[in-house]
């Protein structure tokens, strides 16, 4: 019986130190950053650590984190041949958070909890530092690893975690195939989420919360997926950031189809599911609503409880 939050970050996701992770410098242009963060779900990367050379030309060094809502909210606020000019340095996130090599898991999640931001570098002190009672700052890490929330899918998975998923579930939102790019982007920035069930319903509303005759799913990385092809760019190009409004969901983009899961699936197995990386999400369903869980529903609202409350999990290695 271990508690999880004795549980260290290398033994929790040992596989992120054998793994490379993807950086990029802060002088890295948007036509770069795009190849990471909206290519297919065979290299699906949750983030990209921004890093700049240390005094012996190595890039190694963290700067900051980007992530595609950091992409999509400039481009919202942009205009479009501005927004490709953009650098790393303009686009990440304003406050760097790192953890070092020995951290605890239970670290992670309340960086997780804090920051809303599902991913994090993983550094080591370099051996000039060791040992020098002075503060240390970034020129003195090196990013070994990063650890995202998908990462700790497999410690839940082989956790005697019962807990069915209706209990962290969360209602699903809908929207109408007819509801504009820019509509759903920006109902996506304001509300802190990332995939929306995409219905046949003639609603007068096209964005809403409850039962509809849902179809495919539609989530953040397809819609870059899309911004980045050369219909995307071509569209772009021509009508700039203001022409989103003018594209429909339906006819533009790729969808993902539905992942249905029992409301009493426990928790453990719908995290060896979303272990899939071509499953965002699993949806359930029941006599009102679809409802959805997500990697950040499993991993957060099941263990930051049991860290909070010292409570144990069963962990079968």
């Amino acid at each position: 019986m271990e508690r999880i939050s004795d549980i260290s970050i290398k033994k929790a996701a040992p596989h992120i130190f054998t793994r490379p992770f993807l950086f990029v410098e802060p002088n890295t242009r948007m036509q770069q950053l795009e190849t990471f963060l909206a290519i297919g779900p065979q290299i699906y990367v949750d983030g990209l650590v921004v890093i700049s050379e240390d005094n012996k030309g190595q890039r190694v060094r963290p700067v900051d984190r980007i992530d595609s809502k950091h992409i999509i909210s400039k481009l919202l606020d942009s205009d479009y041949l501005d927004w490709l000019e953009m650098k790393a340095s303009q686009i990440m996130d304003s406050n760097l958070e790192i953890l070092e090599i020995g951290s605890m898991l239970s670290s992670a999640l309340e960086i997780f909890d804090k920051t809303r931001f599902a991913f994090v570098p993983i550094v080591a002190i370099t051996d000039y530092e060791k040992g020098k009672e002075q503060e240390i700052n970034s020129s003195s890490l090196v990013v070994e690893a990063t650890l995202a929330i998908r990462d700790i899918l497999p410690l839940i998975a082989k956790a005697n975690i019962t807990v069915p998923i209706k209990q962290i579930s969360s209602v699903l939102v809908s929207i109408d195939g007819n509801t504009s790019i820019t509509d759903i982007l920006c109902y996506m920035m304001r509300n802190g989420i990332r995939n929306i069930g995409l219905n046949d319903d003639n609603n007068d509303e096209s964005i809403h919360e409850g039962k509809s005759r849902l179809t495919r799913i539609i989530n953040d990385r397809k819609i870059l997926e899309f911004l980045f092809s050369h219909k995307g760019r071509e569209n772009l190009s021509k009508y700039g950031t203001a022409g989103l409004g003018n594209i429909n969901i339906i006819n533009h983009l790729d969808k993902i189809s539905m992942a249905p899961i029992k409301s009493d699936t426990t928790v453990s197995k719908a995290a060896e599911l979303l272990m899939d990386i071509r499953t965002p999400c699993l949806i359930s369903e029941d006599d009102t609503d679809y409802h959805i869980v997500t990697p950040w529903d499993i991993v957060m609202k099941t263990l930051r409880p049991l860290i909070t409350t010292q409570r144990s999990v069963t962990l079968h290695y």
